[in-house]
């Protein structure tokens, strides 16, 4: 009979184990089961995101954290949140965290549509709002007709916690702040932006220089300052009678650097003149005196003082001014750049100039070129030749960009053996002459919550007047930068005279729904023409001096140049008109 109760109390003890087992086995279903745990077991901290409403279909498990979805990127379509969990759930997502429309969720959610976020979800982030001690969540709310987004409040001394029971509610949250730097890919004409970051360093000092300072372009310093050497220049007489090597035009250095290079001085324009001078000291030059905004102030305030120098004293030159009577003054009040032709004003392109700049007076303007002193004329300040004029004026919603790019047809600034006392370089004025203009844009994204979708900006060029412009193969084409596949920015040339580039592109530091940079031009005037390969002459001691093909000036000794090269001067006005196509207007 013993043997017979403890039979069935075995049996009964293993009936009971078997039937547990049988009863904890998850169903099978596609998402986890929900698990009965003791009173006090842990709450799980684990979200799960469901593909289908109704927690059906794939499932992702989503613990504390922050991240983008990844392969589940716009899948999700209901969601279970543990009790005491928070869920924010955004619409797009970025390595730096979600934004769009957004909303906080503190419960489960069948189906998700309801806050217009089925397959929509890009970005997660899941916390515990005890995971701030002395704190609590308060979930996104409306108090008398206003949002109030969620955030941390500070646990009440009596215990009561916020009332997180109203339904959840949609916000919108700004594309968080891109760190990265901007990628471009060239093709063709076309400028592909595959990774947009955010100007940094050079790129918006850039930037904001040439829209605050200079007009919204830079010249040919834009890749760094031209060094000119510490060479004189003389000045033919065009007399037998007067020799030919009197230095009259001298670089200038500023005391703090001791450096010398081309200058950009930007300021106001006073008076544009034309100069017909033949004979002795002939002078055919066009002058634009300019008084220096701020930022150019130093090429007036650190410049040579006036001074009634020797050869101004001097019986050979043109102002046979006497000893003693200067007519100097005691201080200069304006820049002179000058710009030179070889010929009479009614034929010379620089009258064009004049022209044009009659209706600017106590306006703006940009020259660049050698910052040098005159020393036949009291030591006068001067960007002398400028190789480079420009400004800008509105067009419409927009700006027309003039530009003008001279190689100086004076022939003073041709050749080394007319540079004299101090380090000779490449004269001021050897073709070609590089006219590089960095035009500064500013393009407005589209805003992805109304019908305005991608413009293109676009920069058209018309020509005023132009002799020896270089041309490119090839080049008389659209070029494009492209961003999300579609062209933002365009430049349309209608010639062969440009090398095209887009630089310094990025996302505004101070507003990201803009992108900023420069569309760099570069056309070139001026031509330099090798007429031997072999000279013998009194010069080489009647031994032959060979060059190669392709040689430069400087592959010869200075006396040697004018019998291996032909140097003939240049010049190209053209304007640059803004203008947007393709859709509605964006202001910037």
């Amino acid at each position: 009979m013993k043997k017979i109760v403890s039979f069935i109390i075995i049996m009964l003890f293993f009936q009971n184990i078997y039937g547990q087992i049988i009863k904890d086995r998850p169903p099978k279903t596609t998402k986890p089961p929900v698990k009965t745990k003791p009173v006090n077991a842990p709450v799980s901290q684990e979200v799960i995101l469901y593909e289908h409403p109704n927690y059906s279909g794939r499932f992702q498990t989503l613990a504390v954290g922050q991240y983008p979805l990844g392969d589940f990127n716009d899948l999700g379509s209901s969601i279970e949140v543990p009790a005491g969990m928070v869920v924010m759930i955004y619409e797009h997502a970025k390595a730096t965290g979600g934004y769009g429309n957004y909303v906080d969720l503190m419960e489960n959610c069948p189906d998700l549509s309801v806050y217009n976020f089925n397959g929509k979800i890009s970005y997660v982030s899941v916390f515990s709002p005890s995971s701030r001690p002395g704190h609590v969540w308060v979930r996104n709310r409306m108090v008398n007709n206003e949002f109030i987004p969620g955030h941390w409040e500070r646990a009440r001394a009596n215990g009561t916690k916020p009332d997180n029971s109203p339904p959840a509610i949609v916000s919108a949250i700004n594309e968080p702040p891109t760190t990265s730097s901007t990628i471009l890919t060239v093709n063709g004409a076309n400028t592909i932006i595959t990774t947009l970051g955010v100007q940094k360093g050079a790129e918006k000092l850039y930037w904001e220089k040439a829209m605050n300072q200079q007009l919204g372009v830079i010249g040919n310093d834009f890749r760094g300052l031209e060094n000119i050497g510490s060479a004189c220049f003389q000045r033919a007489s065009n007399n037998l009678g007067i020799p030919d090597n009197f230095n009259f035009w001298y670089p200038q250095k500023r005391p703090i650097d001791n450096r010398l290079f081309k200058r950009t001085l930007i300021g106001t324009v006073q008076k544009a003149k034309q100069y017909y001078k033949s004979g002795t000291f002939e002078d055919f030059d066009m002058n634009i005196d300019i008084y220096p905004d701020p930022s150019s102030m130093y090429l007036l305030t650190d410049a040579h003082k006036p001074e009634y120098t020797t050869l101004m004293k001097t019986q050979y030159y043109g102002s046979f001014t006497k000893s003693g009577e200067s007519g100097c003054p005691g201080s200069f009040d304006a820049i002179e750049a000058e710009i030179a032709d070889r010929y009479r004003p009614s034929e010379n392109y620089t009258s064009k100039l004049v022209m044009l700049l009659l209706n600017r007076y106590g306006q703006k303007i940009g020259v660049y070129g050698p910052w040098i002193y005159d020393n036949g004329h009291c030591c006068h300040p001067e960007i002398h030749p400028a190789e480079q004029v420009w400004w800008s004026e509105p067009a419409g919603n927009y700006r027309k960009f003039n530009l003008n790019v001279y190689c100086d047809a004076s022939g003073r600034f041709l050749w080394r053996n007319q540079m004299d006392d101090g380090t000779k370089l490449k004269p001021w004025a050897e073709p070609p002459i590089k006219g590089l203009f960095a035009i500064a844009f500013e393009y407005k994204l589209p805003d992805p919550t109304n019908a305005i979708g991608y413009t293109t900006r676009k920069f058209e060029v018309a020509n005023i007047q132009h002799n020896n412009v270089i041309e490119y193969p090839n080049a008389d084409q659209t070029y494009n930068l492209v961003y999300n596949g579609k062209n933002i920015v365009s430049f349309v040339p209608h010639n062969n005279a440009f090398k095209v580039s887009f630089e310094h592109v990025g996302l505004s530091p101070d507003d990201q729904s803009k992108i900023r940079g420069f569309l760099v031009i570069e056309t070139s005037v001026g031509v330099l023409t090798q007429i031997s390969r072999e000279v013998t002459s009194p010069l080489t001691n009647n031994i032959p001096f060979k060059i190669s093909e392709g040689a430069g000036p400087g592959d010869v000794p200075q006396l040697l140049e004018k019998l291996f090269f032909k140097k003939e001067s240049g010049y190209y006005s053209f304007t640059v008109t803004e203008s947007s196509t393709g859709g509605p207007i964006i202001r910037q």
